[in-house]
């Protein structure tokens, strides 16, 4: 019975060991905010525009005073850059990156799960299903493989707020580079848009990177949204730069790193530390502004991101106006096998980090909120009129150019593949590790009690060897057999019956108390039967 308690103990350190591993294999979307990037708006956004000089003077000398200004190396691809009083060299790759995922039109609808649950940022938004947004006109794939992707604009919305939608990819990726060509963002008062990579479950364990997000964009003055944008300030102050950002679950800051044009917002990345503001960077050095209006005004971009923690430790994001004559041509060439990020130029956004094993295969999201975490924080700030849900609520034209436009979206991997499951964490690797090793202890104690009891059988089988054959057919006369055993207490062989009873037909002797009956034949054949061993043992009990 060892075996048992054996087992019951490996069953516990199976459980302990269950604990240390991530719960990256679920099929369940993480339930987190949508890039919560409000430690970067509120440092960025509430800061006028007359002040960003003296700012991005501030940040660069505080960045400048601790940063070693390299980016480690490795074998599979580098980057590197150094400190001067002219800028930083360039990002470089040893490898080109293969395509592992083209995404284009239908591709949209049929390879990314539409969310529908409540919005976990608090948003004043109702997230609806793939069908349901069809049959509202809110996605479709118009001309040339363009992906159209809206809130509600005709309505005043009722219960959970205004329909939208936020969908996340089937497949999960890890290091690589993404790139997406867009045509137009979502703009608006209240409007909360983001593209960002998270884990599948159990946030913020398997961490959260956001490449494009911003709160509170306006449309361009004049446009039919911007007019319907009434009671604004006389000033207002809509956001115009990207939010990178990244959330993990560990204690973990940003490098101090000079490698980018950017401006670092926020540097503690912990979800549990200051309200999962994250650790972030505003991209200021693309000119005209890297986020709303001013993106849409010109047709959109590309945004880039190269995902290199396993090598360099960095999170880079670059992004190219429609109009910029700089942009690479394995970035502006949707057709592209290949990619390397060696030509690139400066990122607008490094965020490298020491804790890298704090993300594992993501997820990829788009998504648009209103109001809540994030883009209710900052509402007043922008210049935007009344209470965010009211002015949501009640003025849907506002809301005309609240929608994605999406040419493509790639991603390229060192494989050409996506990832085949959720990467592992150092605690997941220790938890699968205890698992092995318990595993090979139960085979161990399965074999050690197979062996004792294949001894124990081997043993009487040889004592019954030495023995003389019964005959087979020695079955003997039920009354003689209860006779010539033995009883103590009640017994099956007469219930209710002690030893001070006798059987039917049984008369007392001097042999056992009893004394056996039946024909001179059966107690002959059961007198063959019945064959002691030493002491009171016998085959029949």
């Amino acid at each position: 019975m060892y075996i048992t308690k054996s087992l019951k103990a490996i069953t516990l350190l199976l459980a302990t060991s269950t604990l240390a591993q991530d719960d990256n294999n679920n099929d369940g979307e993480s339930d987190r905010d949508s890039g919560n990037t409000g430690v970067v708006s509120s440092t960025i956004s509430t800061t006028s525009t007359s002040a960003s000089a003296s700012t991005s003077s501030a940040t660069t000398s505080e960045v400048a005073s601790t940063s070693t200004g390299t980016i480690s190396s490795s074998s599979i691809s580098t980057a590197s850059s150094t400190t001067s009083s002219t800028g930083a060299s360039e990002t470089s790759s040893t490898v080109s990156l293969k395509l592992a995922k083209k995404y284009v039109g239908e591709d949209f609808m049929n390879d990314f799960d539409y969310f529908t649950d409540d919005d976990p940022t608090s948003g004043y938004v109702n997230y609806v299903s793939k069908s349901d947004a069809q049959k509202s006109g809110l996605i479709d794939v118009q001309a040339n493989n363009v992906f159209y992707m809206a809130a509600d604009s005709t309505n005043v919305p009722t219960g959970r707020g205004r329909d939208s939608i936020r969908i996340s990819s089937k497949s999960k990726y890890a290091d690589g580079v993404y790139i997406l060509d867009l045509n137009h963002m979502p703009v608006g008062c209240g409007t909360w848009p983001a593209w960002w990579t998270v884990t599948k479950s159990g946030w913020p364990k398997g961490g959260e990177i956001d490449i494009l997000e911003g709160a509170n964009g306006l449309p361009l003055s004049g446009s039919a949204a911007y007019n319907a944008t009434t009671g604004l300030s006389a000033n207002p102050d809509p956001m115009i730069y990207n939010a990178a950002a990244l959330h993990t679950s560990d204690t973990c800051a940003l490098n101090g790193q000079t490698y980018m044009n950017g401006q670092i917002g926020e540097w503690q990345c912990s979800a549990y530390f200051s309200g999962n503001t994250g650790c972030g960077v505003k991209m200021t050095g693309v000119t005209n502004g890297s986020y709303g209006g001013p993106v849409n005004g010109v047709g959109g971009g590309w945004y880039a991101m190269w995902r290199d923690l396993e090598n360099s430790g960095g999170i880079y994001v670059w992004f190219w106006p429609r109009n910029s004559q700089t942009v690479p041509d394995d970035v502006k060439n949707s057709n592209t096998a290949t990619t390397n990020v060696a030509n690139w130029g400066i990122p607008n956004a490094n965020m490298t980090v020491p804790c890298r094993d704090n993300f594992n295969n993501h997820v990829i999201v788009f998504d648009l909120t209103f109001c809540g975490d994030y883009a209710g924080a900052t509402y007043a700030s922008s210049g935007c009129p009344g209470s965010c849900a009211t002015f949501v609520r009640s003025n849907p034209a506002a809301y005309s150019e609240a929608y994605w436009s999406l040419n493509s979206l790639r991603v390229y991997t060192a494989n050409g593949k996506a990832a085949s499951g959720a990467g592992l964490s150092g605690g997941a690797i220790a938890g699968i590790v205890v698992g092995v090793v318990a595993a090979l202890v139960i085979a161990v104690l399965v074999y050690l009690r197979f062996k004792k009891t294949r001894k124990n059988r081997q043993m009487v089988e040889e004592a019954t060897l030495t023995e003389e054959p019964i005959p087979p057919t020695a079955k003997g006369p039920y009354a003689f057999l209860a006779s010539r055993k033995p009883r103590v207490g009640p017994t099956k062989l007469a219930p209710g019956r002690t030893a001070q009873h006798f059987l039917h037909g049984e008369t007392p002797t001097a042999v056992y108390g009893r004394t056996p009956v039946g024909s001179d034949s059966d107690i002959k054949l059961a007198e063959a039967t019945y064959r002691p061993h030493g002491g009171n043992s016998s085959w029949i009990g």
